[in-house]
């Protein structure tokens, strides 16, 4: 199965564009809880750079009642220019915004592998190509594309 995902940052939205398995069903709950670990907020380190120089560390409230954070911090890079170092730490940031999936909580882990890729394919736009294998060795592809441009410039 293979899906796709158009994140507008303007909007803040993420919005499944494409995917279908042999049946035609979109695998919803791992398509959706790949768009709530990807765009929510994980909590800043202290040691993270903020984009807005401001001493908002963001996060998810929840996170306060749950022993591993939840979200990604890619929206640390949502100022930062497109280069491959960019696109590296988003791969980076996705990476361990998915982790979550690979440990068993009691009910078996949700995914035996999860292979995160990055590209710039055309100008101002990363793409994330997330490939998830499943316990019962189903494949699910993701690609993720972001156009990154500028936001609240002065």
């Amino acid at each position: 199965m293979s899906v796709s995902i158009v994140f507008d940052m303007v909007k803040n939205s993420g919005v499944l564009i494409d995917g279908s398995n042999e049946g035609g069903d979109i695998d919803g709950e791992i398509s959706a809880l790949v768009l709530i670990s990807l765009f929510t907020d994980a909590r800043a380190d202290d040691s993270d750079e903020l984009p807005d120089a401001s001493n908002d560390l963001r996060g998810w409230p929840g996170d306060t009642f749950y022993d591993a954070p939840w979200g990604s911090k890619l929206w640390l890079l949502y100022r930062e220019k497109l280069t491959t170092e960019v696109r590296n730490k988003a791969v980076k940031y996705a990476e361990d915004a998915l982790a979550w999936m690979l440990k068993d909580t009691g009910d078996g882990a949700l995914a035996k592998s999860v292979k995160v890729t990055g590209s710039i394919p055309r100008f101002q736009t990363l793409a994330l190509n997330i490939v998830i294998t499943k316990p019962d060795d189903e494949v699910i592809s993701f690609t993720v594309s972001k156009r990154w441009e500028t936001q609240r410039a002065v």
